[in-house]
């Protein structure tokens, strides 16, 4: 019994010491490998070792490392000759450290004790946490504004001028232009790599190019008005008018006005007060003579054959064109304006030589292989009534004049194109209503 006992007692003692030292080693365990504040053994951030270390201290350790290699680093921008150094600060780079350091940690403490340990046992062998990078898109953006500004140059249009009665073409500069959003693009792959980027720049034609402009070979329309008699300041607006459509260039498709082209007609723009005809009436106003330029314009348009989109008569016939030629304009109101139908650019040029206008339309003579012809009738003319107001104020058998009357026109107008001499076509363009004016008098008693 006592050796029994004896055996009985030894067991329990081994038993109380595999008790032991399973809950020594379980002990040991939880408070050296499972209870502690720092990363485990075999974990790197960016190939960086940061095992044994607290988050605070892998966190200051990466932050020191990854600055200064971050201040050493830049990628380089070349266009030509040109090269642009973009330092990585400059583009607010850097890198979520807080994420990296906070995920390193995690590692090996997910789970229960089991799946902790073996965890733990695996990272030892190594276990990588990759840093993620960012950078400010807006600083991107500053600096590919600042190098497009450097690079961009503007393209420049052809031009055409006509000097002596000789066409003068000058050549159009092909602009420069950075591609901005491209340019961002390989900017946002290249920020890991750091290889040298060719900008990208294409070029920029202009509206205008001297091949457009070899085009315009010769006159393709031409019409003159004489101004004689005309008061100083009425010819001085007739050239002031006339300058500022001279070498005025329109591109096939495009609408001229004339209203545009001159601006307003006011005492600011160097206009002189002339008689001009408001209300079927002469008028001294600022801008007289300005319709005579518009009309003689008119003229040559319709001689070249351009598509006429907007034209008004005056109130009463004017003097220095057929009646039911004319085109009256008005700032803001009545327009004489033309689009340009053909497929080459015309070219408008005005003189004024002596008492006459002169004005050119210039475009390619071998497209325009035809004349034009431009007649009027007057369909009916339309007597002034007289009628009499009876005034017993007045001695007897006098008579005021109170309204000069005025006879009356309609008046259709027809352009024919001619070819070899021969009329192709002949169909009218305009109808046009002059309307008459009565006399009216004042009368005393019989």
């Amino acid at each position: 019994a006592g050796g029994s006992m004896k055996k009985r007692i030894i067991l329990m003692s081994t038993v109380l010491v595999i008790i032991a030292i399973t809950l020594g080693g379980v002990f040991y365990i939880y408070k050296n490998i499972l209870n502690i504040d720092t990363i485990y053994k075999g974990v790197t951030i960016e190939n960086i070792d940061v095992s044994g270390k607290t988050m605070e201290q892998a966190l200051e350790y990466i932050k020191d490392i990854k600055t200064n290699e971050i201040k050493k680093k830049s990628m380089k921008l070349i266009y030509g000759e040109k090269a642009f150094k973009i330092p990585l600060t400059d583009l607010g780079f850097s890198y979520d450290y807080e994420k990296a350091v906070e995920y390193a940690m995690q590692l090996g403490r997910e789970g229960n004790f089991l799946k902790r340990l073996k965890d733990i046992a695996k990272i030892k062998s190594g276990y990588n946490v990759p840093l993620e990078s960012y950078y400010s898109v807006e600083m991107a953006e500053t600096i590919v504004n600042a190098i497009s500004q450097e690079i961009n140059t503007n393209a420049k249009n052809a031009e055409a001028k006509i000097v002596n009665g000789k066409i003068n073409i000058s050549d159009h500069v092909i602009g420069k232009r950075v591609l901005q959003e491209e340019l961002l693009n390989l900017m946002d792959e290249n920020i890991n790599k750091l290889e040298d980027i060719t900008i990208p720049v294409e070029d920029v034609t202009p509206l205008v190019t001297k091949d457009m402009l070899l085009r315009i070979n010769g006159i393709i329309g031409e019409y003159s008005t004489s101004f004689k008699g005309s008061s100083k300041n009425r010819i001085e607006n007739i050239k002031l008018s006339a300058n500022a459509i001279n070498n005025k260039l329109v591109l096939p498709g495009e609408e001229f006005s004339y209203n545009k082209a001159t601006g307003p007609r006011t005492a600011e723009y160097g206009y002189k007060e002339a008689n001009v005809i408001i209300g079927g009436e002469l008028t001294p106003d600022v801008g007289g003579g300005v319709c005579q330029t518009s009309t003689t314009l008119y003229n040559a348009l319709l001689l070249a054959d351009l598509t006429i989109t907007e034209r008004h008569h005056h109130s009463i016939p004017v003097s220095y064109v057929p009646i039911g030629q004319d085109a009256a304009v008005a700032y803001g109101y009545l327009d004489l304006k033309f689009k340009n139908s053909f497929d080459f650019p015309v070219l408008l040029h005005t003189k004024v030589s002596g008492d006459r206008l002169y004005v050119y339309v210039y475009g390619d003579r071998n497209s325009k292989d035809y004349t034009v012809k431009i007649t009027s009738q007057i369909v009916e003319t339309i007597k002034p009534q007289t009628k009499t107001i009876f005034d017993s104020s007045l001695n007897p058998g006098e008579s005021i004049v109170l309204q000069s009357g005025r006879t009356g026109y309609r008046v259709v107008t027809y352009k024919s194109i001619i070819k070899d001499g021969k009329t192709i076509s002949k169909k009218q363009i305009t109808s046009d209503h002059y309307k008459k004016k009565d006399y009216i008098y004042k009368v005393g008693p019989e």
